[in-house]
């Protein structure tokens, strides 16, 4: 499923509880986001709905209160994701991604070798 729209960080919040678990209540993600964010259940409704006419979430209003679970895989989200990055801000060279990854250290000594590994299998 193709995100209709960006995810605000606000959103992505959500997302990230939906896709730790799932389905949840509005009243479940304000009680695990309240500490971090200190939401009323008023602004999460309103994320809620947003998120649903973006078609990120899904609603499901059969039993006794509406659950919320995510539309899309976080891997399938994530990759999207890194997909509109490369083409949008890189101008398609992931070269360009990797590159700015190794020389501002965001990769660790381990995460190279993992990306050598996967570089190496993918020519053959």
């Amino acid at each position: 499923m193709r995100v209709k729209a960006a995810l605000t960080d606000a959103e992505m919040k959500i997302m990230l509880r939906l896709w730790d678990h799932h389905p949840q209540t509005m009243m479940e993600l304000t009680r695990a986001l309240e500490s971090e964010t200190h939401w009323s259940k008023y602004t999460v409704i309103t994320l809620l709905k947003r998120m649903e006419t973006k078609g990120t979430i899904t609603v499901d209003e059969s039993g006794p209160v509406k659950t919320y679970a995510p539309a899309m895989e976080k891997a399938d989200f994530a990759r999207e994701q890194t997909h509109s990055l490369v083409r949008d801000l890189y101008g398609g060279n992931a070269t360009l991604l990797v590159s700015g990854l190794v020389e501002n250290g965001a990769l660790s000594s381990k995460e190279l070798d993992e990306v050598m590994e996967m570089l190496r299998k993918a020519k053959f």
